[in-house]
């Protein structure tokens, strides 16, 4: 089966650009806008995701999707989450110790493509051992 990828950012631009480098890696890609799309979209699916998540997003951000995801143990298991952002210098401590205990890794903006595919293939593979 092909790992399935959602990419969370309200750049248009983004989300096409990640949208071609992971279909061009092999992955089926969907999309979502902002948070709250992308949680509606994480609760009603039917496969696992590697879900790449953008910090700084209108309606719900990526600290709002991460807070939702820890309190919610079928999204925690079901899918497995990388967070980008251009700014992680400035993310409060509190912050950064829920993305480690929760296993997030941080993608920096720009992206680095090949950091960019090994954490995405390793966040895939995480989904397969569990």
């Amino acid at each position: 089966m092909t790992a399935a990828i959602l990419v969370v950012d309200d750049d248009d631009d983004i989300r096409s650009v990640l949208r071609e480098l992971m279909e061009e890696e092999g992955y089926q890609v969907e999309e979502a806008r902002n948070g709250d799309e992308a949680l509606r979209a994480l609760k009603r699916a039917s496969r696992r995701f590697g879900v790449l998540l953008d910090l700084r997003m209108p309606v719900l951000d990526g600290i709002g999707v991460i807070n939702a995801v820890a309190k919610d143990k079928a999204l925690r298991r079901q899918h497995a989450y990388l967070l980008a952002t251009a700014d992680n210098r400035t993310l409060p401590l509190s912050f950064v110790q829920q993305l480690t205990s929760l296993e997030i890794p941080i993608v920096a903006k720009p992206f680095d493509e090949p950091k960019l595919y090994s954490l995405v293939a390793s966040a895939v593979a995480r989904l397969r051992d569990n």
